[in-house]
């Protein structure tokens, strides 16, 4: 349940007077496991082995721990609830109703101390301490308490909550980049794959050099190293939330991250001041057995993957788009002139804009018109690119009607490029990622497979969609 985007390559500034730490106890063997080092490069980790992981946790559909969980969330203040953790045909695990439950009803009320903010207090106080003296941004303090908590094992108070998280989050993460080339070679989410992959790998590196090399005895490196960073962002990406209501605060907020996402839903966690806990509001009803969900927000399959490693059927996503590729025709006589303007505006020779179910945005086709317009337009270039970037004061009026036929037909061939990139993965042109012999990584190959092309499918219907909506 992750929310918006974050920086997650942060400039820490180290405190006046750092004070030098005690020795704390050693962590037991069960926890020292071998790691390769980390490299700046953002394909160096995605060689690792895909059975690497860390050694806390569970398996994704495990039904044993989350027992345990509710047990301890129970004993700890949580309410007595009308949803029941099961397992599902959506996500593994889920959430079902245990009785009737009525369009508008509000359920969960997680007490605010059940929930694990930038704010919650650390086991290991020294180590907290020495976070908080360097500022660390939400995010990474996020991650490294997740970590902290975790190879504390019983010790600390959220041992049963991590028990019940997934060892290994379903994420892009946890691609390979050999994976991500393979099988996402002609989806626009690779690159942002690679990204996040490389920001996660910055943010670590950050860390490492400014705070952790310099405490080795509160950070020792068999416990905080990349992939145990790995598996704590992977598990920010896919379960934090972001409350509106305590000031937009992010949030990990147990029981409530196993409800799983319907795009058909609206339905979100937020903080309820009047009963003082978190809690969603219904927008349908469920019979007992039912599973029940909220929204993950209006986000494309794509995105959707990305974070949590699922992609909807086909067809079922209202709110599906695809990034989509545009650029300037660098033999184009005006291709500099074009190309100042759209710099003088944030812009690129190449952009990509969202393409939906629903149709095009404004700024594609003013993009459009910028590429096909002739020299004597000259003077219009930079308006062009004004109503491209939408960084306007008023919205311009997109309308060159001596261009339209051109800036569709330029939108058309861009369609049936694109396509043909789909097509020919999903015919197998396209070589994919070396197969191991090992029955496990047999398996996890063709759960990948069947993602990306499920993606694959569903970004180039929306593809034809807008071709068809050009040819008409």
């Amino acid at each position: 349940m992750a929310s918006t985007a974050t920086a997650l390559h942060p400039q820490f500034r180290p405190p006046s007077h750092p004070r030098a730490p005690r020795r704390i106890r050693t962590y037991p063997p069960t926890l020292r496991f071998t790691i390769r080092a980390a490299a700046a490069s953002t394909s160096a980790p995605a060689q690792r082995e895909a059975e690497a992981g860390v050694p806390w946790g569970c398996e994704i559909e495990s039904l044993e721990s989350a027992a345990s969980l509710e047990r301890w969330l129970t004993a700890s203040g949580l309410p007595e609830q009308r949803l029941a953790l099961e397992k599902v045909d959506i996500g593994e695990r889920g959430l079902v109703a245990l009785k009737n439950v009525r369009n508008g009803e509000k359920l969960l009320f997680v007490p605010p101390s059940l929930v694990i903010t930038a704010d919650s207090e650390w086991t290991n106080r020294e180590v907290g301490e020495v976070m908080k003296r360097y500022s660390v941004p939400d995010w990474p303090l996020l991650a490294t308490y997740l970590i902290s908590e975790a190879s504390l094992e019983g010790s600390s108070r959220w041992s049963s909550y991590i028990d019940a998280l997934p060892r290994q989050p379903y994420s892009l993460l946890y691609w390979t980049r050999t994976e991500i080339d393979a099988y996402l070679v002609a989806c626009p989410i690779r690159e942002r794959a690679i990204s996040r992959i490389g920001d996660v790998i910055g943010t670590y590196n950050d860390l490492r050099d400014r705070i952790f090399s310099k405490y080795p005895d509160l950070f020792p490196e068999e416990v905080y190293n990349m992939e145990t960073f790995r598996w704590s962002f992977g598990i920010l990406f896919s379960r934090l939330v972001r409350l509106e209501s305590m000031d937009g605060r992010v949030a990990l907020v147990p029981w409530a991250d196993m409800l799983n996402h319907s795009p058909e839903v609206d339905a979100f966690l937020d903080y309820d001041k009047s009963s003082q806990g978190i809690v969603f509001t219904t927008d349908r009803s469920y019979q007992p057995g039912e599973q029940v969900f909220i929204s993950y927000g209006k986000k494309s399959s794509g995105e959707l993957l990305l974070s949590y490693g699922f992609v909807p059927k086909e067809g079922t996503n209202p709110n599906d788009s695809v990034e989509f590729l545009v650029s300037l025709n660098k033999s184009d006589e005006c291709y500099k002139e074009k190309l100042q303007a759209l710099k003088r505006h944030g812009l690129s020779e190449c952009e990509s804009f969202p393409l939906r179910v629903t149709g095009w945005p404004v700024e594609l086709m003013a993009y459009a018109f910028l590429v096909v317009s002739p020299p004597e337009m000259i003077q219009r270039f930079d308006e062009m690119a004004v109503a491209a970037s939408n960084k306007g004061s008023a919205k311009p009026a997109v309308n060159y009607p001596e261009l339209d036929e051109e800036a569709l037909q330029f939108i058309l061939d861009c369609c049936e490029s694109s396509i043909k990139k789909y097509t020919k993965y999903l015919e197998g042109a396209k070589g994919s990622a070396e197969v191991s012999i090992n029955s496990k990584q047999a398996t996890r190959t063709l759960l990948l497979k069947q993602l990306a092309r499920d993606l694959c499918i569903s970004e180039r219907r929306i593809l034809y969609r807008s071709q068809s909506c050009v040819g008409d």
